[in-house]
Formats: structure tokens, sequence, C-alpha cells
């Protein structure tokens, strides 16, 4: 088990690959989605390292309400992408 302090600094590091990485990443495939695109396979596996890297981070997040509501938003964020991407693709098979 980690220490409190353990804790904050793995949190800290998760959030800033979050910040810096990951949600631009996710902004500009949104954009692309939204204008009609589909997600690639190289997409497809970094959403899911990202939502497995997510579950891993759950039991000490859930110790830190402070850091719910990015990862909530987070969640949100690919689930409408992957929702819109996936009606892209139904789309393009009519």
């Amino acid at each position: 088990m980690y220490s409190s302090s353990d804790e904050i600094g793995i949190i800290t590091a998760y959030v800033e690959q979050l910040e810096k990485e990951s949600i631009p990443y996710a902004l500009t495939i949104k954009k692309r989605v939204s204008a009609g695109d589909t997600l690639n396979e190289i997409e497809i596996m970094h959403f899911e390292q990202l939502l497995s890297e997510a579950r891993m981070m759950m039991p000490m997040l859930k110790h830190h309400s402070e850091y719910q509501k990015l990862i909530a938003e987070l969640a949100s964020l690919y689930h409408e992408i992957s929702e819109e991407a996936l009606r892209n693709e139904l789309n393009k098979k009519k």
C-alpha cells in the first residue's frame, strides 16, 4: 500500500500527464470525429490504454475527491468521442 505522500505524487504525475498529453490529444481527435471522421486503430488502442490507466488509478482517486471531477469529465469526453466515431463508422457503411 502507498503512503499518503506516495499517493499524492502518483496522482499528481497522472493528472499532469492528462493535462499535458491526454486531454489535448483527445480534443484534437474530437474535432476530427466531429467533422465526420472515425477512429483509427492506434487511436482506439490509445483510448483503451487510457481507460485501463484510469481504472488502475480509481482506488487512489476515490480518496482524493478533488480529482474525481477531472476523471469523470475525461471519461465523458472519451465516451462522446467513441459514440460519435461509431456513428460515423456506421454512416460510412450505409
